[in-house]
């Protein structure tokens, strides 16, 4: 397990940087704090650990059983009168508490994680002082209005205010202040402005007039956008919550064959983890005496592994767009189950071809001829 855990931390932690740099515009675009940059990324991670984990642990499976195999422990085993099911318990009992974990984050972790982060994004789109309180720089909130400030001081308070309001079709304001503040009152967002001017000029005469100001209230709340109302969506759902809406929910007899096949997948992502871990030892699990047939054992169980996720995800795909192919969500797992259970439990060797063997050591030198003859980036050879 500790292989796992640690190739499983390693991936995941990949995945999430690519995850966490699409969203970096929360800090600079968005003027949103570190904390809430890192909440909300870091609220993707239960997503991805459920799909990065059945991987982990097919990966370190791949490289224990292939230390057992230079070390011969397995010729050993094989010779003390070992069966390959009894060798299989451990991993077999590591894919049952991967697909018990994988699972949980299916019913509930997961689902729970996007409605949180789902919550976060609307905040931060309807979080107005956040998105203009961006100092140096000229920020269009909305159509025709412009706000810009020169810089923000410790005491909250902001120096060098520009606004520029042309929302009205008539009339268009531009408003100038030494300083303001953003306050709470009655409900509203107020920029309180202080020694300044207000211009309104018309549109059709473009005649002008000028009012100079000690201290001047600016509701902003009008530009607060309108909480969206939208249901949470199929995926965003906890299994619960996807059992418990009403068939006569709006959103769900929109949706209905999309609830009936994201209920059934939810069901069969735990079966997928042991789907693997038996694939995977089906051809690495039977002992080689050579290193040929060992390096085609290690690349064909690793293909074969995560072939039967793909599977997986495409058997997803096919039933969420025809409710006709749910039964496939069951028949696909539980049959690879089968099938590489049969085979390793009846001692079917799958008898890896030597001349596999030779195309794939053929392949891996040519690349690393090739990698080793690139240029370096400051010139030369490797």
């Amino acid at each position: 397990m500790g292989w796992s855990i640690a190739i499983l931390g390693v991936l995941t932690g990949i995945v999430w940087v690519t995850q966490a740099l699409r969203r970096f515009d929360l800090v600079t675009a968005k003027g949103q704090a570190l904390l809430t940059y890192l909440a909300m990324t870091l609220l993707a991670i239960p997503f991805l650990v459920s799909i990065v984990a059945p991987f982990a642990l097919v990966f370190a499976m791949i490289i224990v059983l292939n230390q057992m195999h230079a070390n011969s422990e397995l010729i050993a085993i094989n010779a003390a009168g070992q069966s390959q099911r009894r060798t299989l318990g451990p991993f077999l009992g590591a894919g049952l508490l991967a697909s018990l974990f994988v699972a949980w984050i299916a019913m509930w972790a997961g689902p729970a994680s996007m409605q949180k982060l789902r919550d976060y994004t609307t905040a931060v789109r309807a979080d107005v002082i956040a998105n203009i309180a961006q100092p140096g720089r000229f920020v269009e909130i909305d159509d025709d209005f412009t706000f810009h400030m020169r810089n923000r001081v410790g005491d909250g308070s902001i120096r060098g205010l520009f606004i520029y309001d042309a929302r009205d079709p008539d009339l268009t304001y531009t408003y100038t202040a030494e300083q303001g503040r953003f306050i709470e009152a009655l409900g509203k967002t107020l920029m309180v402005m202080e020694n300044g001017t207000i211009e309104r000029r018309r549109a059709d005469s473009g005649a002008s007039t000028f009012v100079a100001f000690g201290s001047y209230a600016f509701d902003l709340s009008t530009l607060q956008p309108e909480v969206s109302d939208r249901p949470y969506e199929v995926g965003e759902r906890t299994f619960v919550q996807l059992i418990e809406t009403p068939a006569d929910d709006p959103y769900r007899a929109e949706n209905a064959d999309r609830f009936t096949a994201e209920i059934h997948n939810r069901l069969t992502t735990g079966l997928y983890p042991v789907a693997m871990v038996l694939a995977a030892f089906y051809f690495l699990g039977f002992p080689r005496s050579t290193r040929q047939t060992r390096f085609v054992a290690v690349i064909t169980a690793l293909f074969a592994a995560c072939l039967v996720r793909l599977a997986g995800f495409g058997a997803a795909g096919v039933a969420a767009n025809s409710v006709a192919a749910v039964p496939l969500l069951y028949l696909l797992p539980l049959s690879l189950i089968t099938v590489f259970a049969f085979a390793i439990a009846a001692g079917v060797d799958p008898q890896l071809s030597p001349r596999l063997d030779g195309i794939l050591r053929s392949a891996a030198a040519r690349i690393a001829d090739r990698v080793r003859r690139s240029p370096l980036p400051g010139g030369g050879a490797r």
